[in-house]
């Protein structure tokens, strides 16, 4: 279980990191699936769209794949990690027992020079708002939901401005994140260095962004997220990169405790 220290650690720097959280035999187990998932999407065996997941297409070369879980790529093993005991164990004191379906989705980049500029994961939320929207945002938004990195191979990717998540950006974050679109260095940043095995349970909160650094070829990372459930939750505009889940063939395919996942997220979507 998360520990009080690690709690204390995401109330006030927006991070922690565990050793622990993933079955040890899963571990290679996931790393092939993953590299095997890379492969079908890069040769258009399985075409990963955020609206279909389809077969025998155009390949492309992935960044993030979205449709892990898809039943076209033929990888149960995602889902078991996702209602796996580890990580149920740091799930749990943040958000309870009762779950919905967040989701996993995999970095397999082959090739230097990725990144993802300086941001907040703030979604359709307001980007450039006064003190007042952006603590309001901070105080509500995304509070419902734990999510994660777990680094199939040495991961330095992720930086962070720890402490970011409870506060109202600096003029030179407000430079670097608007006026920058992203670009520059933050004063007081912190690379996160994930070894193999490791996840980084964090904030989107948080000022952040992915970068691979000089050298490094090939980025092969999970990321993982569950939801808090409660009876009276809110119906919810449906995330457009989730529309593949409705298809007739996904729920069948994931075991009975995403099932249960599942099902809590589908009955909340509101859908054109």
């Amino acid at each position: 279980m998360a520990s009080k220290a690690q709690i204390e650690q995401y109330e006030d720097q927006g991070y922690f990191i565990a050793d622990d959280a993933v079955v040890p035999e899963m571990l290679p187990a996931l790393t092939e699936a993953t590299r095997r998932v890379a492969d079908k999407v890069r040769s258009g065996e399985v075409v990963d769209k955020t609206d279909k997941i389809g077969t025998g297409g155009e390949g492309t070369a992935p960044v993030v794949i979205m449709g892990v879980m898809a039943p076209e790529f033929g990888e149960p093993i995602f889902s078991d990690y996702l209602a796996s005991e580890p990580v149920e164990r740091y799930v749990h004191p943040f958000l309870g027992e009762e779950l919905r379906l967040g989701w996993v989705t995999a970095f397999a980049i082959q090739g230097g020079g990725y990144q993802c500029g300086w941001h907040r994961d703030f979604g359709a939320e307001e980007r450039d708002g006064s003190y007042e929207v952006e603590m309001e945002i901070l105080s509500r938004y995304r509070k419902n939901l734990l999510k994660w990195h777990m680094a199939l191979i040495d991961d330095p990717c992720l930086w962070i401005v720890p402490g970011s998540q409870r506060r109202y950006r600096t003029d030179h974050e407000r430079e670097v994140l608007i006026s920058n679109k992203g670009v520059g260095d933050i004063p007081d940043a912190k690379q996160i260095r994930l070894k193999r095995g490791q996840t980084i349970f964090w904030n989107g909160n948080t000022i952040h962004r992915g970068v691979m650094p000089t050298g490094m070829e090939e980025r092969l990372t999970l990321c993982g997220c569950l939801v808090k459930h409660q009876a009276d939750d809110p119906s919810e505009t449906l995330d457009e990169r989730f529309r593949w889940r409705l298809a007739d063939n996904v729920r069948e395919a994931l075991p009975e405790k995403v099932r249960v996942y599942y099902d809590r997220w589908k009955r909340l979507q509101i859908v054109d």
